[in-house]
């Protein structure tokens, strides 16, 4: 009986791949292996493996750079809800 040796999810070839695309995109390895740890589960659950590395590690960018876009005034389509959070925090806490 032949037993698979369980790999670390880093040392995974499509794994590897995404990050070498997320260095072409211009993040550091550091970097790449910190946000695609941040952002493969869900993007996982939602896509699965269909998509190539390529399109995997844009996916991981266009989320990261959406998460921690900051609010412009000056932008039209931008709405403004970070007053809202610490009421949110309230709340959370209020319920049992």
């Amino acid at each position: 009986m032949v037993h698979s040796k369980k790999r670390h999810m880093m040392d995974r070839p499509y794994i590897k791949e995404v990050i070498r695309e997320l260095k072409l995109l211009g993040y550091e390895e550091d970097e790449a292996k910190i946000i695609l740890i941040k952002y493969y589960r869900p993007l996982k659950r939602s896509w699965g493996f269909g998509p190539n590395a390529y399109y995997f590690a844009k996916e991981v960018d266009s989320i990261h750079k959406a998460v921690n876009k900051r609010v412009a005034p000056s932008e039209s389509g931008q709405i403004f809800i970070g007053h809202l959070k610490n009421r949110m925090k309230s709340n959370q806490k209020d319920t049992p």
